[in-house]
C-alpha cells in the first residue's frame, strides 16, 4: 500500500522513472507468479489481460482470471493477445448470440452474455479495471461493417467511475480512422463526461430533447432501447439494437458509430481494454 501511495505521489511529481520503478515493485509484491494458462482456473492470473502478457509474452488468447488491483474478487475475462500485448474485452455485440442488449440497470451492472463470444462485462467490472492506482487504462473500440470494412477510434484514456457517480465516462485523446463518435459534433453529441443510462435509470439530461420534430424524455428508454453514456442522446451507442444485413440501413437506434458509417446497424463492435 505504501508503495503504491509513493509512487503515485512521483507520478503527480513528473518523476517518471521513479515512478515506474514504485508502480514496479508494488505490482511484484501484489501478485504472486503464476504462468497464465488458457484454460479458466479460480486463481488469479494477474490484474488484467496486458498483465498476463508482460508475465509470458507466449500467452495465446482466450479465457482467463483477473482481479484488479484494490478490489477483493477475481472475475474471468476474454483476453485478446497478440504481438504487442494483451487486451481485455469489456464487450462483444455482433448479433451471433441473438442476445438483447436492452436491459435493466442491475444487468448493465453486473454484466450479461457469454464472455467468449457476445456479451457485455459489466459496470462494476470496467470500474475495477479503470481504476486501477496510478496506472493509465486504453480503450480500443474495433468496428466491422456488412462490407467487410473495418475502422477502429482509440482513446489514449478511458476511465468509468463507480455507481454512487452513475458509471460516469472519461476518455482522453482519440486516434484511429473511425472518427471520434464520443465526442461527436457538438455539446449536445458529446458524451464525454456522461452518466450511464439504461431504460430503467434515465441519467441522459433530456427535459426533452429534440431529433428533427420529435420529442424525447428518455433516450434509452423512448429512442435507442439500449443502455449507454448517453447525453441528450449523444452520437455514438455501440449497444443499440443489432439489425442483419439488408435490414440494417436507416436505423438510429442501432449498433451505431455515426462518425465513421451514419444510420447504419454495423455488423459488430468490440471494446477493449489495456493498462499501462
Amino acid at each position: 500500500m505504501y508503495i503504491d501511495i509513493f509512487s503515485c505521489v512521483l507520478r503527480k511529481m513528473n518523476m517518471f522513472h521513479f515512478k515506474l520503478f514504485g508502480c514496479t515493485l508494488f505490482l511484484s509484491l501484489y501478485f504472486q507468479h503464476v504462468r497464465p494458462q488458457v484454460t479458466v482456473v479460480s486463481k488469479s492470473q494477474g490484474y488484467d489481460c496486458s498483465h498476463i502478457w508482460t508475465r509470458n509474452k507466449g500467452s495465446a488468447s482466450g479465457i482467463y482470471t483477473i482481479k484488479p488491483v484494490g478490489t477483493s474478487t477475481s472475475f474471468q475475462v476474454f483476453c485478446e493477445m497478440e504481438s504487442t500485448g494483451g487486451w481485455t474485452l469489456i464487450q462483444n455485440h455482433d448479433g451471433q448470440d441473438g442476445i438483447s442488449f436492452d436491459r435493466t440497470w442491475a444487468e448493465y451492472k453486473l454484466g450479461f452474455g457469454n464472455i467468449e463470444r457476445e456479451h457485455w462485462l459489466g459496470l462494476d467490472n470496467i470500474n475495477a479495471l479503470t481504476n486501477q492506482g496510478c496506472m493509465i487504462s486504453e480503450l480500443r473500440i474495433s468496428l466491422g461493417d456488412f462490407g467487410g470494412a473495418e475502422a477502429v477510434a482509440q482513446y489514449s484514456s478511458f476511465r468509468v467511475d463507480d455507481e454512487t457517480n452513475f458509471y460516469k465516462l472519461q476518455v482522453g485523446n482519440y486516434s484511429g480512422n473511425a472518427g471520434d463518435a464520443f465526442r461527436g459534433k457538438d455539446s449536445d453529441t458529446n458524451e464525454d463526461g456522461s452518466f450511464f443510462s439504461t431504460k430503467d435509470k434515465d441519467n441522459d439530461n433530456c427535459s426533452p430533447c429534440q431529433m428533427g420534430d420529435i420529442m424525447y424524455y428518455s433516450c434509452s428508454k423512448d429512442e435507442f432501447s439500449s443502455g449507454w453514456w448517453f447525453n441528450r442522446c449523444g452520437m455514438a451507442n455501440l449497444n443499440g439494437q443489432w439489425h442483419p444485413q439488408g435490414q440494417n440501413v436507416g436505423w438510429s437506434s442501432a449498433v451505431s458509430w455515426p462518425t465513421w458509417r451514419d444510420q447504419q446497424s454495423l455488423k459488430f463492435s468490440k471494446m477493449y481494454l489495456r493498462l499501462h
